[in-house]
């Protein structure tokens, strides 16, 4: 920890070169908060990294990459580092792969299925979580932990307490599987329901539709991963919607030296 050299040196790498405005005509997610959410990012990946011992950011996964809205940011907070872009959306990922010089790494369904066949100082998980029923969370959750260096981090996005407030103005789902993500929330700390055909996106086979949590609940999650320590988790955190959990390596019990 206090890693204050590194974290200096990002923030001085990210403001010293301008961001890519080039934005891919296929980004279904550009619009007037493209950029700030780019940059929200930033931050978050910052305040992560200060929360624990990461001493060097030499290789980075960005999942589910799109169409680069942070990954255009990270390029430019780790300049030397090897970046990984991973995604469903074959077309998001090889533009990530062409525009910000990325490794491709096509992601599947079922990610638990996926050898990224490396491991990451780094890996940003933006909204991913968002979309996923309970067992596939923890699975997952669990699986991104196998491929993290013995000091990186993983930094991920959950719709926490706040999106019962948010869904009321701008709704996540139709009204019916609102009340299903609700019931599920209420009585057990997890909701999910899935998207209708014409809500779901063409890159997503099976099940996929919006989740929300209550903190503990992706405390539990976590508590139950050998060999990993949890080092923040904060509500509103991304772009003041998204919860942000932080979770990562030495492992909570390891010994002091």
């Amino acid at each position: 920890m206090y890693n204050f050299d590194l974290i200096s040196k990002v923030v001085a790498n990210y403001n010293n070169a301008p961001v890519d405005q080039d934005v891919s005509p296929s980004d279904m997610m550009n619009n007037q908060w493209y950029f700030d959410v780019g940059r929200s990012a930033v931050e978050v990946i910052l305040a992560g990294m200060m929360s624990s011992y990461v001493h060097r950011v030499d290789r980075v996964l960005d999942l589910p990459c799109g169409h680069g809205r942070v990954l255009r940011h990270l390029v430019k907070m780790f300049p030397d580092a090897e970046f990984h872009a991973s995604d469903l959306d074959q077309g998001g990922m090889e533009y990530c792969a062409s525009k910000f010089n990325a490794i491709a790494c096509p992601s599947m369904p079922e990610l638990s299925e996926v050898d990224f066949g490396t491991q990451f100082d780094l890996i940003w998980v933006g909204s991913l979580f968002t979309h996923v029923n309970e067992v596939q969370a923890a699975k997952w959750l669990a699986h991104l932990a196998r491929y993290i260096t013995p000091s990186g981090i993983i930094v991920a996005t959950m719709h926490g307490r706040w999106s019962e407030d948010v869904n009321r103005h701008h709704p996540y789902i139709g009204t019916d599987r609102w009340e299903l993500v609700m019931k599920g929330y209420i009585e057990h700390g997890y909701g999910y329901s899935d998207y209708v055909p014409e809500e779901s996106s063409e890159h997503v086979s099976g099940s996929y539709g919006i989740s929300m949590a209550r903190p503990h609940k992706m405390m539990r999650m976590l508590e139950s991963i050998h060999g990993i320590r949890i080092f923040s988790y904060n509500e509103r955190a991304w772009a003041d919607h998204q919860d942000v959990i932080v979770y990562g390596k030495p492992a909570f019990n390891s010994p002091w030296e």
